[in-house]
């Protein structure tokens, strides 16, 4: 049992925590909401779901090949968090018998559960609880889920809004008809707000016809834009710690291994190394394409070419969040590991325990690439 759930609400969704209890209660009286929600089941739809690093101790009922899985916690009592709650892993042994018993439903809704077994699954294969990532993935489902499930968190969404007006201080410029607006321009952080809650306005409107889209293409086009800036936000704010994880990771002195182990320690390390640099290459290769096409929209006027990314923008979510949840899981359970040991050194036995972990966070395809004892 969970005793501290309160520390998981949200108000919305991040990268790691899914809280559709806030959501849920946000929105308990609006028919046309629950019309659309992510579960049948009440209980199920009042739940927290977490991206979780595993834990050596959590190994021995997960798949071994797996080092981020995703942790289910149901309230105890949904009126009071301060009572705890029930958790399992979505991809734990027996985890889903489990839950279709503590739900304790008859045969004859069966069919609800079977769909919400099903999202489950559809949940924790997800990278990331990334809000784009969800609503890419669910708005247009054969099951549609109410988009207000997909709010950014109001913590992220605040601090988003200055770096957005940063980015786009040029776009609003062109909104209000001018040749250049300052950075920290009051209107240029309006219009930030109104992008990142999707709002109507008259300068989105004006916005809308400078590029020459139809309503429904500039929604779709805003969307991605959002999306990808809320990336680049991401991107932003995970950089330091992964120039300190890679000096770290070069830095490590490892005590008291064997030649065998020190060997693959060092192979292991080699290729964490590796799948870091090209997991932020892949993520850069894609920013650069979108700051040259914005840069020539910006400087040139050409509306067809900020459009057309726009417009393809969304196709590269998963992309993202695949990237930037593996490397947002290994710096973070870095710093997490470090908080009670001595930095610039490990022990062998420690090595052993960890860096296959991150190997096989970092690993797109298992199957090319990197040896598979060294993921084992």
């Amino acid at each position: 049992m969970d005793s501290n759930l309160k520390r998981l609400v949200q108000g919305g969704t991040t990268s790691r925590i899914f809280d559709l209890w806030s959501t849920s209660r946000r929105h308990a009286h609006d028919f046309d909401f629950d019309r659309r929600p992510v579960f049948q089941h009440r209980r199920l739809n009042h739940a927290f779901l977490i991206k979780h690093t595993v834990r050596p101790h959590e190994r021995a009922i997960l798949p071994a090949e797996l080092a981020v899985v995703t942790k289910l916690i149901i309230p105890v009592s949904i009126d009071d968090l301060g009572m705890g709650g029930h958790a399992l892993f979505i991809e734990e042994r027996r985890g889903l018998p489990k839950l279709r018993k503590f739900l304790d439903l008859a045969s004859s809704s069966g069919d609800s559960l079977d769909a919400d077994i099903d999202r489950l699954r559809e949940l924790a294969a997800l990278p990331s609880f990334d809000p784009f990532l969800l609503a890419d993935r669910f708005l247009k489902h054969e099951r549609p889920v109410d988009p207000r499930y997909f709010d950014i968190a109001p913590k992220e969404r605040k601090a988003m809004q200055a770096y957005v007006a940063r980015q786009i201080a040029s776009v609003v410029a062109m909104a209000f008809g001018q040749k250049n607006l300052a950075e920290d321009d009051e209107r240029a952080l309006k219009f930030a707000i109104e992008l990142i809650n999707g709002e109507e306005t008259e300068k989105m409107n004006a916005l809308r016809q400078t590029l020459g889209m139809t309503r429904d293409e500039f929604v779709k086009g805003m969307f991605g834009w959002k999306g990808v800036l809320y990336y680049r936000w991401k991107l932003n704010d995970v950089t330091d710690r992964l120039r300190r994880f890679v000096i770290d990771m070069d830095d490590l002195v490892i005590r008291g291994a064997s030649a065998n182990e020190r060997q693959q320690i060092n192979e292991i390390r080699r290729y964490i190394l590796k799948e870091t640099r090209q997991r932020w290459a892949a993520l850069v290769s894609v920013l650069d394409d979108f700051n040259h096409e914005f840069e020539r929209f910006c400087a040139n006027g050409e509306a067809t070419t900020i459009r057309n990314f726009l417009l393809k923008a969304d196709g590269y979510f998963f992309h993202f969040g695949s990237d930037l949840s593996a490397l947002t899981h290994v710096t973070s359970y870095w710093d997490y590991w470090w908080q009670h040991r001595d930095p610039g050194s490990l022990s062998a036995r420690d090595a052993m325990e960890v860096f296959p972990s991150f190997l096989r966070s970092l690993t797109r395809d298992r199957g090319h690439g990197v040896p598979k004892v060294l993921l084992e």
